[in-house]
C-alpha cells in the first residue's frame, strides 16, 4: 500500500461517514379531546390565566419518567412548541370544546400548576396539577371574596399504543379530565353579587 492510498483512504472513510444521515425528529403536539360526561351547565368565560411547569420537563424533549428517581428524555422525540404554552392551548381548546357557548356576565380566570406530567416506561400517564379559580366581575378584574377554589387533582391515563408514539396522546387525555374537574369546580362557585 502506497502513502497515498493510505492517506486517501482514511479520508474518504471519512466523508462518507459524515454523508451518512440520522434518523429524522419526531415533533409531537397535545390536542383537545372529547368531554367523559355532560359539562356542567351555566357556566361562564373561562380562561386559562398561566401554566407552570416543573424544570425537568421544561424541554423540547418528551420526557418520561422510568423508575423513582430516573428520568428518560428522548433525543429524538420533542414537543413543536414549548409545553407549558402546548398545555395552556391544549387546556383552552378542551374549555371552549366543553363550554362552546359561555353563560354572560361570568368571567373567571385559571392558574394550573402541573407538578408531575409524565408517561412510564410503557406510555401510562400520571398527571398532578394544582388549579386556583378566581372570579372576577365584568372587565374591573374585582375579585369576588369567595372566588378562590383551589383543586388539586392525580389523573391516571393508561397508554393506547406503542411508546413514545402514543405519549401525547394519553397526556392529551389527562388534560381533558383535568379540564372536566376544573370546569365542575367553577361550577360550584357563588355567583358573584353586586
Amino acid at each position: 500500500m502506497t502513502a497515498l492510498t493510505r492517506t486517501l483512504v482514511p479520508l474518504a472513510l471519512a466523508l462518507l461517514g459524515a454523508c451518512s444521515s440520522s434518523p429524522p425528529a419526531r415533533f409531537y403536539t397535545l390536542s383537545d379531546t372529547a368531554p367523559e360526561g355532560t359539562p356542567p351547565s351555566g357556566v361562564g368565560l373561562v380562561r386559562i390565566a398561566s401554566v407552570s411547569i416543573p424544570g425537568e420537563l421544561d424541554r423540547p424533549e418528551l420526557v418520561r419518567r422510568v423508575g423513582p428517581n430516573q428520568l428518560s428524555i428522548a433525543g429524538l422525540d420533542r414537543w413543536a412548541a414549548p409545553l407549558d404554552q402546548t398545555i395552556q392551548r391544549a387546556l383552552a381548546d378542551d374549555i371552549s370544546r366543553r363550554v362552546p357557548a359561555p353563560a354572560p356576565g361570568q368571567q373567571y380566570s385559571v392558574s394550573v400548576d402541573i407538578r408531575e406530567f409524565y408517561g412510564d416506561a410503557e406510555c401510562n400517564v400520571t398527571l398532578r396539577a394544582a388549579w386556583t379559580v378566581r372570579l372576577a366581575h365584568g372587565s374591573s378584574g374585582q375579585t369576588h371574596p369567595d372566588g378562590a377554589a383551589p383543586g388539586i387533582e392525580t389523573i391516571q391515563v393508561p397508554s393506547s399504543g406503542a411508546c413514545p408514539a402514543a405519549l401525547p396522546a394519553a397526556m392529551s387525555a389527562a388534560l381533558g379530565q383535568l379540564t372536566d374537574r376544573i370546569l365542575t369546580g367553577v361550577a360550584r362557585l357563588p355567583p358573584l353579587t353586586k
